[in-house]
């Protein structure tokens, strides 16, 4: 919806502070929902390669997956999706160690 240009902003709709577009539009990338997939339910802290395996292996519906698939995956999940879901909370990412430490129950995630 657009407003005229002369129309006050306090006439606007405004939304609720708790509804949270962007991290909801930060989830819109299939790679991230890929890697809340992968994650879900998982107790133990992942190792950002073996995430990496995993989303390629849904990627492309095969159990074995290549190296060079699995490094360029790691390498988008390390500098782009990952900072990003920790930034908003659903996953605890150690840049440092490459490793998740948290991970999402399917609690957290049924209303994505």
């Amino acid at each position: 919806m657009t407003y005229p240009a002369h129309e006050s902003v306090q006439n606007r709709p405004h939304l609720p502070e708790e509804l949270d577009i962007d991290g909801h539009r930060r989830l819109t990338s299939t790679r991230r929902k890929l890697t809340l997939d992968v994650l879900t339910g998982v107790s133990e802290p992942v190792d950002l390669s073996e995430l990496a395996a995993g989303i390629v292996a849904r990627e492309d519906g095969v159990d074995a997956v290549d190296e060079a698939s699995v490094s360029d995956v790691a390498v988008e999940l390390h500098h782009v999706h990952l900072p990003m879901m920790t930034d908003i909370g659903l996953i605890d990412y150690d840049s440092s160690a490459r490793r998740i430490d948290s991970c999402p129950t399917r609690d957290d995630t049924q209303d994505m």
